[in-house]
């Protein structure tokens, strides 16, 4: 179990933001900004690509935004959905790829909570600790 999977079971509260109390995540930093082009665009490639019909997802893609980044260096991020973060619990796996960052083999994982886009996440395969930026949608792989 990683060290991020071993600290996000501590719980006590915190606030993402002033509207909503959120948990104690020592492996996320939390913000409150809009969504990068990069980001919407990947996100609509992964509704569109998923292995499983979620074409209900794509209007929520406009109305997200970021509440937290992973403070480990890799590009995942946590949403929320007009405003309100989104809860990761009973999370499911929504669409998940292979890709390249700068030559490094990465994961590409999209998360819905209870029918709301909840998290992209981005990870290293071999692992790094260098900070790494999400991959283009041409270099995303088939498993």
């Amino acid at each position: 179990m990683s060290d991020c999977a071993a600290r996000n079971r501590v719980r006590n509260a915190r606030r993402y933001n002033l509207n909503m109390a959120e948990v104690i995540n020592k492996c996320r930093e939390p913000l409150n900004r809009p969504l990068t082009q990069q980001e919407r665009n990947l996100v609509r490639w992964l509704i569109d690509h998923s292995h499983r019909d979620a074409g209900s997802l794509l209007p929520q893609v406009e109305r997200l935004s970021v509440v937290a980044k992973c403070n480990c260096g890799c590009p995942t991020i946590d949403f929320a959905l007009d405003g309100q973060p989104v809860a990761k619990k009973g999370g499911r796996l929504v669409s998940d790829w292979l890709a390249e960052v700068e030559g490094m083999p990465v994961y590409v994982q999209l998360w819905q909570s209870n029918d709301r886009i909840s998290t992209l996440e981005v990870g290293s395969l071999p692992g790094t600790d260098h900070p790494f930026g999400l991959p283009a949608i041409e270099s995303i792989l088939g498993y």
